[in-house]
């Protein structure tokens, strides 16, 4: 079972875009932003179309990486304040995918976005580290019922 805890990991970390994907969808039905967090990181390989699907599977990707990322990283500093390091953690992982996007694909293939984009992608993320955290805490480094730790 301890073998399976780092592809739980990375499982948890792809489930938990969704709910950075619901929060986006949210503030796009506001009137906030641009594009979805799916639809942004579909640009990464369509450059000027984005597609939800490519997205989904994209984020998937790099949101079960962040998880890997996570679940070792806690090993080193800790189990305390779980969810307070996930919101961070995926609040970094936004702020490098962000840098790459700017540099990269904004202003050459797709238009200069507007501010809310950012925003939207900032609550999304925080959302996303929130959801990572909580099913951590749940699913990973819970306490059995004879009172060890299961990590």
């Amino acid at each position: 079972m301890n073998n399976d805890k780092p592809l739980l990991a990375a499982i948890i970390g792809g489930l938990s875009t969704l709910s950075a994907e619901i929060i986006s969808r949210i503030m796009l039905a506001l009137g906030i932003g641009q594009y979805s967090i799916y639809l942004l990181d579909s640009l990464i390989l369509t450059l000027n179309r984005p597609n939800f699907f490519l997205g989904l599977y994209i984020n998937f990707v790099i949101g079960g990486l962040v998880g890997l990322i996570f679940y070792y990283l806690i090993k080193c500093i800790g189990q305390a304040n779980l969810i307070v390091k996930g919101a961070f953690v995926g609040m970094l992982a936004t702020t490098i995918a962000e840098m790459i996007f700017s540099s990269g694909i904004e202003g050459t293939h797709i238009p200069l976005r507007p501010i809310g984009d950012y925003y939207l992608h900032i609550v999304g993320s925080a959302g996303f580290g929130l959801t990572m955290g909580i099913a951590f805490k749940a699913y990973i480094f819970f306490k059995d019922t004879a009172g060890s730790s299961s990590n």
